[in-house]
This record gives structure tokens, C-alpha cells and sequence, in this order.
């Protein structure tokens, strides 16, 4: 589903991604349950006016998997994206993150302004704010809790992983029969089970103290940030440019019409209309 598979040695972790186009670097990063082919119906736009690599995460994809589970934090994830920009010799770039990848861009964005001349949030609240760490009420994210439990979790998963995660992705009815497919075979692989669990176990108790501390000495971002959303995804009621800009002090976004929470893959046009005019407004050539 995607292009070729290149490989860096960075942060002590083999990571693959993909490169298409020229001009201005931006690199892509994902969440769960997907991997670098989430942007696939954008890159081909994209590559028009960038230089663009997806990338998979640590654990996710093609990436190596089977590493110590308290890697996975926002901070290790960071250094694995400016890893792979000094790998492809980028010493400035722009950064887009959806899903768990939204927390890696801003603290990109907070930690590392120096080496970003922008960030895309893409359907997440900031972790650490009452609105970031307000559950969904209606019950959607039940799996937070249960990921958290050892050695039930896994067993359960891994009993048999295609039905597993097969019934997780029925929640994404914009998929087609092959991109179900594709992802549930993707995540049944030996180690898969294992590196979500890791990722979001180091969200929930290692990540979200750190985000609670940084909104408790009011740290604030400096880099621009382009946050969009769905427009009837769960998030459509947040008030999200509020809640990012009581972080940083040059924001702008809007919500997705007719998107859910994957918009990239439901309105993949908008979302590209939307990062190219990004570029545009911060001088990217």
C-alpha cells in the first residue's frame, strides 16, 4: 500500500519510512492502529510540493519491533524523529502528527523549536489539560484501561490477534475490504501486540505525569502549529484551537467536514489543501 521501504539507524532502533517529491522537508508520523501507509492517499499531493517522509514508529510497520517496553515514551519518540531528519540531513523541517504521533510533534514543537519551522496537531486535544485528558463519554476509548492490564492484555490479544484487531478497526467503516485487510495482517504479526501495549502503556503512565508537569509550570510552545480535526469525529465538540492555543501563541486550524477521526484517509484533498497552505504561510521553499 505504500512506496518503497527505506531504513535509518537512528536512536539505537531501525526505522523505516518512505521519501517522495522535492522541496521542503515534512516529515509524517502516525498513530494506532495504522502505520506510515495512513498518509498513502496524500502523499502523492503532497510530494507535488515537498519533500515527504512517512515514517513508522518504533514497533509499528516495518520498523523494529521487540524493544525494551519502556521505550516508547514521547521523549524516545522524538529522538527517533530528529534521528531520521539528521539521517536525511534535514536541519529544519516541518513536522505532522495524528493520533499518539500529535504528542510527539508538539513536544518536537516545545522542545526543539529550533529545528522546526512548523508542527501539524491533527485530532488531538493537548494531553496534560482538562480537555486532553477528558475521556470520550461515550465509551469509545475502553481499551486505555484494559491495555494497561499485564499479562491479561496480552494473553487476550495474542489469542488470536486477526479477530482482535479486526473488531477494533470495524470502528472505521471508510476502510475498504483490502485496507482492512492490510492492517489487520499488519498488526497481527509476531511482536505487534506486544509494541502497542508498550506505546500506549508509556502514554498513560509515563507520558501523561510529563504533559501534567509541563501544563503545571506553564510551559509554552513557540513553534507554529496547524491543528485540524474531524468535523463529526469525537473530538468535533472540543473546542480544539482553544485549548492548543492556551499553549502556544501562533495557532491555526479548523475542523474537517465530513471527517472522523482518520481525516487524512476520509478527506485526504482538505487535509493536503490544508498542510500545503501551512508551508505557504510560514515560507516554506
Amino acid at each position: 500500500m505504500t512506496g518503497e521501504t527505506r531504513f535509518a539507524q537512528v536512536n539505537g532502533v531501525r526505522i523505516a519510512y518512505e521519501q517522495h517529491g522535492a522541496g521542503y522537508p515534512l516529515l509524517l508520523l502516525h498513530g494506532h492502529p495504522r502505520d506510515r501507509s495512513l498518509w498513502r492517499h496524500c502523499l502523492p499531493a503532497l510530494a507535488q510540493r515537498f519533500s515527504v517522509v512517512a515514517m513508522d514508529r518504533r514497533g509499528y510497520g516495518d520498523s523494529e519491533m521487540g524493544l525494551d517496553p519502556a521505550s516508547y515514551d514521547n521523549g524516545a519518540m522524538t529522538l527517533d524523529t530528529l534521528g531520521l531528519a539528521d539521517h536525511l540531513g534535514w536541519p529544519r523541517f516541518l513536522v505532522v502528527g495524528h493520533d499518539l504521533s500529535a504528542q510527539v510533534a508538539r513536544r518536537l514543537a516545545q522542545d526543539h523549536p529550533d529545528r522546526l519551522l512548523g508542527a501539524g496537531i491533527f485530532d488531538q486535544a493537548p494531553e496534560g489539560t482538562p480537555l486532553g485528558d477528558r475521556r470520550d463519554p461515550g465509551g469509545r476509548q475502553w481499551y486505555f484501561d484494559f491495555f494497561r492490564q499485564r499479562g491479561v492484555a496480552e494473553a487476550i490479544m495474542n489469542d488470536n490477534p486477526r479477530l482482535f484487531f479486526s473488531l477494533f478497526l470495524q470502528r472505521n467503516p471508510h476502510l475498504s475490504p483490502a485496507e482492512h485487510s492490510y492492517f489487520v495482517e499488519r498488526f497481527a504479526r509476531a511482536g505487534a501486540v506486544e509494541s502497542v501495549l508498550a506505546d500506549y502503556r508509556a502514554r498513560l503512565e509515563v507520558d501523561a505525569p510529563y504533559w501534567a508537569e509541563q501544563a503545571r509550570i506553564g510551559a509554552r510552545i513557540t513553534t507554529p502549529l496547524l491543528v485540524l480535526w474531524g468535523g463529526r469525529g469525537a473530538g468535533a465538540a472540543t473546542p480544539m484551537l482553544e485549548a492548543w492555543r492556551g499553549l502556544a501563541g501562533d495557532v491555526r486550524g479548523a475542523p474537517i467536514a465530513d471527517a472522523g477521526h482518520y481525516l487524512q484517509e476520509e478527506q485526504p484533498a482538505a487535509v493536503v489543501s490544508h498542510i500545503v497552505a501551512f508551508g505557504d504561510e510560514l515560507g516554506a521553499r
